[in-house]
């Protein structure tokens, strides 16, 4: 099975609690940090096995499942294309100053990973920073 990934890291004033609920709990606030999305929903809270439906801006309409879940902590969700699947883990961690470092992996696994890839990474590589700026900025700015 081949696979390809994209990481960033970022250490940031606020601390994890207001980064979490701010910015990753709430699916409707995912398209004011993550310029990629449209609109975003949940079928309940953010829990393992919650599924979110996310309309990108370039229109690509997809179901994701959280797979991976520690509260205020780690969530990962993944999708379903074609012949591979693609997941964005959210990991925030506190540091020794009472700040947050956000880490952030894109990832397609599968025999298509090659291909998709080649369609979707990078704009995925390129939009991690930004992302991770600007859910560093919402959760600041109700501080």
């Amino acid at each position: 099975m081949s696979r390809w990934e994209t990481t960033s890291a970022l250490v940031a004033d606020p601390p994890p609690a207001a980064v979490w609920e701010r910015a990753y709990a709430d699916a409707e606030a995912w398209p004011r940090w993550n310029a990629e999305i449209a609109r975003a929903s949940l079928d309940g809270p953010l829990a393992l096995g919650a599924q979110a439906r996310i309309v990108f801006k370039t229109g690509l309409r997809l179901r994701f499942r959280v797979v991976e879940f520690e509260q205020g902590r780690l969530f990962t969700d993944e999708s379903r294309l074609p012949g591979a699947r693609i997941g964005h883990r959210h990991l925030i961690e506190p540091t020794e100053s009472g700040g947050s470092r956000l880490t952030n992996t894109i990832y397609v696994e599968g025999a298509l990973a090659p291909i998709w890839r080649r369609i979707l990474g990078p704009a995925a590589a390129r939009s991690l920073p930004d992302a991770q700026r600007a859910a560093v900025g919402l959760a600041a700015a109700s501080d």
